[in-house]
C-alpha cells in the first residue's frame, strides 16, 4: 500500500500514522496527498450541527505531515491550507519535523529517552531524588512484571483511586482495546505491571513501537501506587529490559506527584512539537460547540 510504504521510509514515520493505527482511530479518516504519496497528511474529521471539525484524536497524537523528502516549513504550510477552514474548527497536531511560523500554533512537550546505553549508564544519569525514589518503591516490596491481560489493564485503569492517562471515553477505551489486540497480534506492544507486598496491582502501562520509537501509550496507577514510587521502578524496569538496543522511549503519559521531576529524574530530553488551531465559526457556533 502506497500510503504505507511512504510512511515506512519516511523520516518522521511514526506508528500513529499507518493506515491499520488511522483505521481504528476512525474508519472515515480523510487525508492530503502530494505527488505520487512523496507527502502526506492523515486528518480526522467529525460534523457537530452541520459544521466541520478537524480534530486531534488522544490516541494519535504524533500526525501532520510525513515524508522521505526534506519537509520545508513552505511544504508543511502547503498541506495547513489545503486544510478547508470557511466555517470550521482546525485542531491538529503536527510531529517535530512540521515547525511552522504561525500565530495559530502553540507548542506541546514530549520527553524523549535514548536506550542505546547499557541500564547502568543509564540509571548513573538519573538525579538523586529519583535514585531515592527508586530505593522507596523496592523498600515498600514493589515488583514489576510484564504481560498483563488487556481487559485487565483497561479495567484496573477505570477501577476507582485509579488514575489513567491520556483521560478516555467509552468510545476511545474501546477503540484503545482494539490498538492493544492489534499491537500483541503482530508483536508491536507490550504491558508492564507494578504490584504491592500483597500481589495487589498498583500501576500499570502499556508500550507500543515502532521505526525505532516506543511510545509509552497508555498508563494508570493507583493513589498507593503514586505514594509508593510503584511507576518509578516500573519504568526503570522497562529501560533495564530494553536497553542497549537502538530504540528512544517517549513518555509524556507518566502520572505521579510531579510529572516534571519524574521526566528530569530520568534524564528525559524535551522535545517539542506543535499544534495547529483555528476556529473560524461564528459567534454563536463558538458557543455551543466546544
Amino acid at each position: 500500500m502506497r500510503w504505507d510504504n511512504c510512511i515506512n521510509n519516511a523520516i518522521n514515520g511514526n506508528v500513529f500514522a499507518y493506515s491499520w493505527y488511522l483505521n481504528i482511530l476512525s474508519d472515515q479518516w480523510e487525508a492530503l496527498v502530494l505527488g505520487n504519496y512523496d507527502y502526506i497528511m492523515p486528518l480526522f474529521r467529525k460534523k457537530k450541527y452541520n459544521k466541520d471539525i478537524y480534530y486531534t484524536s488522544k490516541l494519535g497524537i504524533r500526525l501532520g505531515v510525513f515524508s522521505s523528502k526534506l519537509l520545508s516549513e513552505e511544504i508543511v504550510k502547503k498541506f495547513i491550507d489545503a486544510i478547508p477552514k470557511k466555517n470550521s474548527i482546525v485542531d491538529i497536531p503536527l510531529n517535530a519535523y512540521n515547525q511552522i511560523k504561525s500565530k495559530n500554533v502553540r507548542n506541546n512537550s514530549t520527553y524523549e529517552l535514548d536506550l542505546i546505553l547499557s541500564h547502568k549508564r543509564i540509571a548513573e544519569n538519573y538525579t538523586n531524588q529519583f535514585q531515592k525514589d527508586l530505593e522507596i518503591a523496592k523498600k515498600n516490596n514493589i515488583s514489576v512484571v510484564k504481560g498483563l491481560l488487556p481487559n485487565d489493564l483497561i479495567n484496573f485503569s477505570r477501577s476507582k483511586n485509579v488514575l489513567a492517562k491520556p483521560r478516555l471515553n467509552t468510545e476511545e477505551i474501546q477503540k484503545l482495546r482494539m490498538i492493544i489486540a492489534y499491537c500483541l497480534r503482530y508483536s508491536l506492544g507490550e504491558s508492564y505491571s507494578a504490584y504491592g507486598a500483597h500481589n495487589n496491582l498498583l500501576a500499570s502501562a502499556f508500550f507500543i513501537r515502532s521505526k525505532k520509537k516506543i511510545h509509552l501509550l497508555y498508563a494508570a496507577n493507583s493513589k498507593y501506587g503514586i505514594e509508593s514510587n510503584a511507576f518509578h521502578l516500573l519504568i526503570d524496569k522497562y529501560i533495564e529490559v530494553h536497553s542497549e538496543k537502538d530504540l528512544t522511549l517517549s513518555i509524556e503519559n507518566v502520572i505521579s506527584n510531579n510529572n516534571q521531576g519524574f521526566f528530569a529524574g530520568l534524564g528525559a530530553k524535551e522535545n517539542k512539537f506543535q499544534q495547529y488551531y483555528i476556529n473560524n465559526l461564528s459567534l454563536f457556533y463558538k458557543m455551543i460547540i466546544k
